[in-house]
């Protein structure tokens, strides 16, 4: 009879890409957030026109910093679980992940536009197009990232939401 409580050894080659992509989204997360604070410091409101756009490009960094950890911890969780399901899975979480993350990026690119926006229609049109940004590769990358959890009986260990207000 097969021992139930034994566990596999973990890959160390998983644990090592995972330690490193850990370790990068950390990295990517702290300077880019350094970086918009950094922008937003040097930013003059009195001058009369509206924050840099360069702030988006910042949090866009932290944002992929956050997708790059959260695909890290997912190589890291899979190091002792085996088989093809569990590969596949991983697989598509990380390639949902990613999506969302292009997703994220472009939206928020898009909304960037926000701050240059001198009337209410073209500032409409803005956060229209980052919320049709967002979702187009946004929904697909979920959709993926569902299928994965099944398929690698995980959890989702990142989550993101949008919501606009008119």
């Amino acid at each position: 009879m097969e021992n139930l409580g034994a566990r596999h050894r973990p890959n160390v080659l998983f644990n090592l890409v995972g330690v490193l992509l850990i370790v990068a989204g950390c990295g990517l997360t702290i300077y880019g957030l350094a970086t918009a604070v950094e922008i937003v410091r040097g930013f003059d409101p009195f001058r009369g026109d509206g924050p840099p756009v360069a702030v988006a490009d910042g949090m866009a960094l932290a944002f992929w910093g956050i997708i790059v950890f959260t695909i890290g911890r997912y190589f890291w969780r899979g190091a002792r679980k085996r088989g093809g399901r569990d590969r596949f899975g991983r697989l598509l979480i990380i390639v949902g992940y990613l999506l969302l993350g292009v997703g994220l990026d472009g939206g928020l690119h898009a909304a960037a536009g926000l701050m240059s926006a001198s009337s209410e229609a073209t500032a409409r049109s803005a956060v229209i197009e980052a919320l049709i940004t967002t979702f187009v590769w946004g929904v697909p990358g979920s959709i993926l990232a569902a299928i994965g959890f099944r398929l690698a009986d995980e959890k989702a260990l990142a989550k993101a939401s949008v919501r606009a207000e008119f």
